[in-house]
Formats: C-alpha cells, sequence, structure tokens
C-alpha cells in the first residue's frame, strides 16, 4: 500500500511540477522586463531545491569513495553516536526556531523554551517504568492480536507518551508570567515534544545506520508536535473555563491525543496491520491540517495582538524548505561515508521519491497563516466553541 500511495503523490508532484513550468513560460511571456523577471527572488524556491540537489550529488560523486573504508573505524570511536545525536539536535533546532517565528505577538524567551525543550528530554525516561508496570502486573503488552496491539498503542504508547510529555508544560504554566497567550501552550507544549523526539530520533537514526534521518525528521518529529498541541490545545481551553466547565476538555484532548499518537503507530507495528502502512501516512497528512488549525486559531486570539506584527508565509516556507532540503541532502552524505557513494546515489533517489512531495507539503502547508484578530475561516468555526475569550489583562494578572 505504501508504495501505491507513494506513486500516486509523485504522480501529483509531477503534475505540480508542470503546473509551475507552465505558469513560468506565462509569466515569462506577459513580463516586459527580462532582467526582472530572472531575479533570485522570483525563482528562489526551484533555485535552492536545484542547487542543494546539485551539490548533494556533486559531493557524492567526487568526494566520497565507492567503497566506505571509515565505517568500521568510525564505529569504533564511536563517532556514529555523536553524529547520531548532531542529527537528531539540528532536526529539533530546526523545528523549534519554526515554532519561535510564529510567535509574533509576545514571543517568548530562547532560555524558557530551553528549560522545556530539556525538560522534555529528560523526562522520556519516565515512559520505561511506566511502560514495565503495565506489561508487568497488568501483563499487557503487543501480542500480535490486532484488537490487543490497537488498545496497547493507545494505552500502552499514546497515553504513556503523552502523559509524560505533558509533564514539562504542566510545569511552565505554573508561571504565569512566562505563558501569557494562547499560542503559549501550544509552542510549549510542541518543544517538550521536541525535546522527547531529540532522545527517541538519536536513539533511531543510529540503530537505523542513518536510514531514518528523513522519516524522523518529516514524519515522527511533526507527529510528536501535533499529538501533545492537541493535549496543549485542552490545557489552555481548561485554562481559561472556570470552575468544572474545563475537565471535559482536558480528558477529552488527553483521549483524542493518545487515540491519534495510538492510531499512528498501530499501522506500523501491528504484524497485519503493516501491509496497510499506508494509512498510517494518510492519517499523518490529515493531522498536519489539525495542527496547523490549532496554531493559527491559537496565534489570532492573542491579547498581544497587534496590526503592526507580520507573519510573512513566503519566509517561512522558504526557511522550511531550505533546512529541510538541507536535511535530505546530508542524510545522503552521511549514508555515502559509512557505506560509499554508490549506495548513497541510490539513497538519495529513493528518498527524494519517497519524502519530495511530503517535503513539498509540509513546507507549503505551514507557511499559510492568516492573521487578524479572532478571525475565523470555515475550517476553524468547529474552534469556535471550544476557545473562550482571553481575560483581560487586569484579571489575568490577578
Amino acid at each position: 500500500m505504501w508504495k501505491t500511495i507513494n506513486i500516486v503523490f509523485n504522480f501529483v508532484g509531477i503534475l505540480l511540477i508542470l503546473q509551475w513550468l507552465r505558469y513560468k513560460i506565462n509569466d515569462y511571456r506577459a513580463n516586459k522586463d527580462q532582467h526582472n523577471f530572472w531575479q533570485f527572488r522570483r525563482h528562489k524556491y526551484v533555485a535552492t531545491v536545484g542547487g542543494l540537489l546539485i551539490a548533494g550529488f556533486i559531493i557524492i560523486e567526487v568526494f566520497l569513495p565507492a567503497v566506505s573504508p571509515l565505517k568500521d573505524e568510525m564505529q569504533r570511536i564511536s563517532f556514529n553516536t555523536y553524529l547520531g545525536i548532531a542529527v537528531a539536535l539540528a532536526i529539533s533546532i530546526i523545528w523549534a526556531v519554526y515554532l519561535r517565528k510564529l510567535d509574533i505577538f509576545d514571543p517568548e524567551r530562547w532560555t524558557n523554551l530551553f528549560i522545556v525543550f530539556l525538560l522534555g528530554c529528560i523526562i522520556l525516561w519516565l515512559v520505561f517504568p511506566i511502560t514495565d508496570l503495565i506489561k508487568g502486573p497488568l501483563n499487557f503488552r503487543l501480542n500480535g492480536d490486532t484488537v490487543n496491539d490497537f488498545f496497547y498503542c493507545v494505552i500502552g504508547i499514546g497515553m504513556v507518551e503523552e502523559f509524560v510529555k505533558l509533564i514539562p508544560l504542566l510545569i511552565i504554566i505554573r508561571y504565569k508570567n512566562i505563558v501569557r497567550e494562547p499560542y503559549d501552550f501550544i509552542l510549549y507544549a510542541s518543544v517538550a515534544a521536541l525535546g522527547f523526539a531529540f532522545i527517541e530520533n538519536a536513539m533511531y537514526i543510529q540503530k537505523s545506520n542513518f536510514y531514518a534521518i528523513n522519516g524522523r525528521a518529516l514524519m515522527s518529529t511533526v507527529a510528536h508536535m501535533t499529538f501533545s498541541s492537541v493535549v496543549g490545545y485542552s490545557v489552555m481551553v481548561f485554562s481559561y473555563k472556570k470552575g468544572l466547565k474545563g475537565w471535559p476538555y482536558l480528558l477529552g484532548g488527553f483521549i483524542l491525543a493518545a487515540v491519534m499518537h495510538g492510531f499512528y503507530n498501530f499501522w506500523l507495528i501491528n504484524p497485519a496491520a503493516k501491509q496497510l502502512s499506508g494509512l498510517t501516512f494518510l492519517f499523518f497528512m490529515l493531522t498536519t491540517h489539525f495542527w496547523f488549525t490549532m496554531k493559527n486559531k491559537t496565534i489570532n486570539a492573542s491579547r498581544f495582538y497587534s496590526p503592526h506584527r507580520k507573519l510573512i508565509n513566503d519566509k517561512l516556507r522558504y526557511f522550511l524548505i531550505f533546512w529541510l532540503m538541507t536535511i535530505l541532502m546530508v542524510s545522503a552524505i552521511i549514508i555515502g561515508v559509512f557505506h560509499g557513494k554508490d549506495t548513497a546515489n541510490q539513497f538519495l533517489r529513493g528518498q527524494i521519491l519517497a519524502f519530495g512531495f511530503l517535503l513539498y507539503y509540509l513546507s507549503f502547508s505551514f507557511s499559510r497563516f492568516k492573521i487578524a484578530p479572532k478571525m475565523l475561516s470555515a475550517g476553524q468555526k468547529a474552534f469556535d466553541a471550544v476557545i473562550p475569550d482571553e481575560p483581560v489583562k487586569e484579571s489575568y494578572e490577578g
């Protein structure tokens, strides 16, 4: 199923390229100033992607040997471990910078974000004793049965990990002078998820001999942030509701995040479900829209809203395309260092087919924000009754 989905999306990608070429040809014919047409800013996306691709292939062909003599030596000095950590950290930094760029009305201090990130790294280790407790006395574990494995993915993986990732957010919101607007709940929940994902990515990237870099950067890390944001969203609503009115949102948001997390993992873990593992990819595509809606809605709900603050989607889009494409190139070069240039070339071609469309899709989907006070679009009206009006400054601080 995964191959079928790959073919479909690559076909869509080809159609988009043809549409883009048609647009460029028409633009060239309509543009009287030919010098203006050839300026970099008009073609920066394709020029950047093309430049990185060409640079990657040149580095692989010119500087890397056909068979790497360094693999055993690098493993002996644990260089691959350090490299795996560095790549995992780079992935988290890229997404953290992206999230911070969205915080335009009351930007959070990097010190606070680093503390939450560090808490996310540390708190991950609570997963193991909690999981052992579930597997031990309760004898609840994966056994290959479809129903059992689904509930284990939801409870033993989804609930456990979302509970653990929630702890850094609960710690930081105790300081009301730090968490002061709705987007802060999404931001800190996502950064805590990045800390969690950093440790997880470092382990998986090294275990996979670096073949999993792009999957971890483009899917797993984004999924972690999405699920944690659902919980952060529910905590935000709970904190603004008074009395018992907020509890259904808090509990419902946590359960929803756990089910989403478990559903995402189930199709990758259960032997029978693996045959339809492409459903995880389709589900991931849908949840990215859910995450975007939460971000856009909470940004616009800020009591610090100012028409003078701008969120430039073009800069966001270019940032994501440049750095996610850079990760893809670096992953191929790393594969070449450990396995030789022939393997690197084959890996790069495969990664472009597997993740090229997803890179394009995420970059454009995560950079289409509409900024207006309390703005509601058709896709956001469902949240109108969920996000309450923010309290006035005096009562909030009191």
